[in-house]
């Protein structure tokens, strides 16, 4: 069944970093949904009272489900770059004004997410190395981007 959530965002994810962000929206009051797979994961979002969609979002059906054409934000929690990527295509196709912030684990990742169209891509060594940094300096400082070769 699709949802009647608006102005909603989309969480597709709740892992180790889907659930970190599933968290913090839900003790934020804001409205969200989230795709998940996961059988245990599903279970134990109903019984939180978060709502679901049940599938892989890489799915058509299953993610319009979810609503993309009246969601505000995508946010990509999952590791695979490539599904993420198939994920972003369909959501500018629904609604080409949402916004999307997705994860990545190199600059090639990264790379790719933003060229198909996401507008926030987080790269977690590169946060890490921010906190790190802003520890041992005792401030906020600024992680240089590597440069394009």
């Amino acid at each position: 069944p699709r949802t009647a959530l608006t102005g909603h965002a989309i969480l597709i994810g709740y892992g180790r970093v889907g659930g970190l962000v599933g968290a913090a929206l839900k003790d934020a009051a804001r409205p969200f949904l989230v795709i998940e797979d996961a059988d245990k994961t599903l279970a134990r979002l109903k019984a939180d009272g978060i709502e679901t969609v049940a599938g892989n979002a890489a799915n058509t059906e299953v993610f319009a489900a979810a609503n993309p054409e009246g969601a505000t934000r995508l946010i990509l929690a999952i590791p695979n770059a490539f599904e993420a990527g198939q994920i972003v295509l369909r959501a500018r196709a629904a609604n080409p004004n949402i916004n999307v912030v997705a994860r990545a684990h190199s600059d090639a990742e990264v790379e790719h997410l933003k060229g198909l169209g996401a507008n926030t891509v987080i790269m977690g060594e590169r946060e890490i190395a921010r906190g790190i940094v802003d520890e041992v300096l005792g401030h906020k400082s600024r992680v240089a981007e590597p440069s394009a070769a």
